[in-house]
């Protein structure tokens, strides 16, 4: 399996590169917010996901590992497949997904073409707890109002989603009333 890549850029495509390595060209099929930062003779590292089928052996790229990560996440989903998948990271961050999926937020996923209702639903349903990325991850265990969200009943996503947003500054009463006010959205 092919975890990643380091080379140059050698020519775009429509909706693909050669990322040349070692002498080997690679076609490489990115995001389309990623295809439209790569230059050709660009050096650049690119995170792989391979899909592999009985006609066909395609490379999908990713310049940060969570959105890698985000595509395996999202592929596993059943009903969800390489092409649409890259088709919700193409149009949402990592971090909107994410978000999207703690709170439940079908349109987001819904809104993305060859996505429908019940997809966008199972997405939800299949992935509500096991977020991709993690940047809220700094260790909120240790932080009060996480803990009493948590004791509260809501999901370690839910509790996470909404404290890392609020000011750390803030009491414990404070973190906690926002917090619930946010949720209650």
């Amino acid at each position: 399996m092919i975890a990643s890549l380091h080379g140059i850029v050698r020519e775009k495509f429509d909706t693909s590169y050669i990322l040349e390595v070692g002498g080997i060209g690679y076609e490489i099929f990115p995001t389309a917010q990623e295809y439209f930062t790569l230059e050709a003779g660009q050096t650049v590292t690119v995170y792989i996901a391979e899909s592999i089928k009985e006609d066909s052996y395609t490379l999908f790229g990713f310049s940060q590992l969570p959105a890698r990560q985000a595509y395996f996440r999202l592929t596993s989903v059943s009903g969800v497949g390489p092409k649409a998948a890259m088709s919700i990271l193409s149009k949402h961050s990592v971090e909107e997904v994410d978000t999207a999926i703690a709170q439940g937020n079908i349109t987001l996923f819904s809104d993305v073409s060859g996505i429908g209702k019940k997809t966008a639903q199972r997405i939800i349903l299949e992935l509500k707890g096991k977020l991709v990325s993690a940047p809220n991850k700094k260790d909120l265990s240790a932080d009060p109002a996480y803990q009493a969200l948590l004791s509260l009943g809501f999901s370690a996503a839910q509790a996470g989603t909404v404290i890392k947003d609020l000011p750390a500054e803030l009491g414990l009463d404070e973190k906690v009333r926002r917090a619930l006010k946010e949720i209650g959205r």
